[in-house]
């Protein structure tokens, strides 16, 4: 084979791409590939993962090297074989192909790297620039096409990484931009933009992973508390236990930054019982001083996986002197799509000991309303994605609407998150929901700076806008 020069099987620029996205039944051009094959895709044929490598190392190895790697992938692509066939799927990666070309102009090169997987590479461009590709690909991709007289929409998602931002390598950086076209599936972004702190096989990640099982002992797990209030009276019903990590280096984590690392790692038990000490401990000293209200903590399905965990709760609960009915344990609608057995007896167990039991996030998941009496809940937490515009949407307003009649009819208490604003306080209070807890009320708080919060209570309601 001759020596290969970038010319040879780069996207040449001087080619427009066809004037619509739907126009596929011209025969794609033929590239720069010719004479070439081993660099060529059989199928589409644009460039292969080979060829995608060889021009990434080159690319990169120039002074000053910028370029953007755009991974992506057709969503429910599988379907699509499954159901219609592989000629059927054929034709439809080939549609994929065409449209991927009216980025030519921008590209240096496009490549299919293997399934339904493609990649766009762009030289000297950085995160502005390849996020405007990424949207231009995605309304692209996602405009009707059809297929043996069906009429198909194909989501996408694509992951973006950076050179020399995220990687200095054609290996390191094709990885990233994988790593983030996975996050862009699993989160439903459409696209995402390589994350350090998201990437869950970095060597910073792996770090703060050991570091985790150091701050369970040493103190710098700390429990934060929002309160929660009655949306008619306005007077404090009790707190949502939050948990945070106090870091020496990277100051006060949220605990979207390591709970994943702790559930990789094994962490969840002993994390959700100091969670639940620090909490019924605090709930027994609010008590004591004559507050009677009540605190909510998280729990992931890997806790009620954990036979052990009610006789922990309950040993927890008699060490404080705490009635078990001021105690209340939050859970997912992941639990409902887990439909384990284990689970769901840990849950009855708890109940029994009489705790309260809340499902939180609710609206977000795929949950069948028959589950909810077979769960055995007390009460629903409106997620704040519903709660937010609420006050201004009117299909928002409709879906709580919607939630409390449920809920009331089956006699569950409705908890409204996210209430940042007044408007939003007495959108939930007129849709009857039940209590409100949001940044309008307070935001979470250390222990003493809870007590203190509750202290200067009195006077005023949240209603009448003295929301810390």
């Amino acid at each position: 084979m001759p020596s290969l020069r970038p010319r040879d099987w780069r996207l040449p620029r001087r080619h427009r791409a066809p004037s619509s996205p739907v126009e596929d039944s011209k025969p794609l051009r033929e590239l720069d590939l010719a004479g070439h094959d081993a660099l060529r895709d059989d199928l589409t044929g644009l460039a292969n993962r080979k060829a995608l490598h060889r021009r990434l190392e080159e690319a990169l190895t120039e002074p000053d090297a910028r370029a953007a790697l755009l991974l992506l992938d057709v969503d429910a692509f599988k379907d699509v074989n499954d159901t219609l066939g592989h000629d059927a799927g054929d034709l439809v990666l080939r549609q994929v192909a065409r449209r991927l070309e009216h980025v030519a102009l921008e590209a240096d090169l496009l490549a299919r790297v293997g399934g339904d997987e493609f990649a766009v590479l762009l030289t000297g461009e950085q995160a502005d620039e390849a996020s405007a590709v990424g949207r231009r690909l995605r309304g692209l991709l996602e405009a009707p096409l059809e297929v043996e007289g069906l009429g198909l929409r194909l989501g996408t998602n694509i992951g973006i990484a950076l050179a020399p931002r995220h990687a200095a390598d054609a290996t390191g950086l094709a990885r990233r931009a994988d790593v983030a076209m996975h996050l862009a599936k699993t989160h439903r972004t459409s696209i995402e933009i390589y994350s350090p702190d998201r990437d869950r096989h970095s060597p910073a990640r792996l770090a703060l992973t050991a570091e985790l099982h150091a701050a369970l002992e040493s103190g710098q797990l700390e429990v934060h508390y929002q309160p929660q209030a009655d949306v008619r009276t306005g007077a404090v019903r009790g707190a949502e236990a939050l948990v945070r990590w106090r870091h020496p280096e990277h100051g006060l984590m949220p605990p979207a930054a390591f709970l994943p690392l702790a559930e990789r790692a094994g962490l969840m038990g002993p994390l959700a019982l100091h969670v639940i000490e620090d909490a019924v401990g605090q709930c027994a000293a609010w008590r004591a001083s004559g507050r009677e209200l009540t605190v909510a903590v998280n729990l992931s399905v890997t806790n009620l996986m954990d036979p052990d965990l009610p006789a922990e709760v309950a040993a927890l609960l008699s060490e404080a002197g705490l009635p078990p009915r001021l105690l209340e344990l939050e859970i997912t609608e992941e639990l409902v799509m887990a439909d384990a057995v284990g689970p769901i007896g840990v849950l009855h167990e708890l109940k029994e000991l009489g705790v309260r039991l809340s499902l939180d996030d609710f609206g977000t998941g795929y949950s069948s309303m028959a589950y909810l009496k077979h769960l055995a809940v007390d009460a629903l937490k409106i997620d704040r994605s519903f709660v937010r515009d609420m006050a201004d949407s009117h299909e928002d307003a409709a879906i709580v609407r919607s939630i409390v009649a449920l809920a009331h009819a089956l006699d569950l208490e409705v908890v409204a998150e996210g209430v940042a604003t007044q408007r939003a306080w007495f959108a939930v209070r007129d849709a009857g929901c039940d209590v409100a807890q949001g940044f309008h009320l307070g935001r979470p708080m250390a222990a003493e700076g809870f007590r203190t919060w509750l202290d200067a209570q009195g006077a005023e309601s949240p209603q009448s806008g003295c929301a810390s």
